[in-house]
């Protein structure tokens, strides 16, 4: 018992290990399909083969009853490394249209259910894999960003614990907060461009969890969804509104435009 224990220490040393074991439970019950799928394939065929062959030398050999006929086709076709080769020879011998049938319960069997199997279990680890890293990445982003704020509250002129946009722009001017936002695989060139909306949009000035947030959004492998598109959408809608009721203030309507044509450089509202 203590040296299967030992075992436990390879997966310090080889985490790949665990996700896969990981990958095989999460994809236990595709593959538990898989194999129902599988033995009531066989259990088909292997009636089939037990009547057509009745009466045959080579079924009286193989396919005597409906379980050995079972046995015969799981081990000789579906699991056999030669995917039936040798079984179907020996039904050739007895005619060409059984030596067809056997070669359809193989490609059924071995090829595609076999190829499936082997398929869902990539996908499956593929897929544990990805959210395995992505997990590790979210932890050594959130550790960075512990970093970077902590490098942001010695930029904090007024020690209140937010930062406004010209406490931003001094920010982004340092080569520290270049090399922290690199390790976080996020553009200081796209921070610097949505600053004035983002700013503006919460009253000049953010909070820690603000910018955490605005941050982590802007990393390069994360991912759009439908709730970033609607978030989008309220953020137009909301300016739009603003606008709007902007130009309703001033009394700007489309039966009253001012004139403006004689001021270079000013456009109508």
């Amino acid at each position: 018992l203590v040296r299967v224990l030992r075992l436990v220490k390879l997966f310090r040393f080889m985490p790949e290990l665990l996700v896969i074991i990981r990958g095989i439970g999460v994809a236990m019950r595709a593959i538990s399909l898989v194999f129902a799928l599988l033995g009531i394939i066989i259990y088909v065929a292997a009636i089939i083969f037990r009547v057509l062959l009745e009466d045959t030398a080579f079924g009286t050999q193989h396919f005597k009853s409906v379980p050995q006929a079972m046995g015969t086709l799981l081990l000789d076709c579906a699991l056999s490394g030669t995917k039936g080769g040798p079984l179907m020879r020996r039904a050739w011998d007895e005619h060409p249209i059984y030596a067809l049938l056997t070669f359809c319960f193989a490609l059924l069997a071995n090829v595609t259910m076999m190829g499936i199997l082997g398929g869902l279990l990539v996908q499956t680890i593929k897929k544990v894999a990805e959210v395995e890293e992505e997990e590790k990445a979210i932890i050594r982003n959130f550790a960075t960003m512990n970093d970077f704020w902590q490098h942001i509250k010695e930029s904090d002129e007024n020690n209140d614990g937010f930062i406004c946009l010209p406490e931003f722009f001094k920010l982004m001017s340092e080569k520290k907060t270049a090399r922290l936002l690199k390790r976080m695989d996020v553009d200081p060139e796209a921070l610097v461009f949505l600053s004035d909306f983002v700013f503006g949009s919460k009253d000049g000035t953010l909070s820690q969890e603000e910018f955490y947030r605005w941050v982590r959004d802007l990393r390069g492998t994360q991912k759009g969804t439908l709730k970033d598109h609607m978030v989008t959408r309220m953020l137009i809608i909301g300016q739009v509104n603003k606008l709007l009721q902007t130009v309703t203030n001033m009394n700007c309507t489309p039966d009253r435009l001012p004139d403006m044509s004689s001021r270079p450089g000013l456009s109508v509202c």
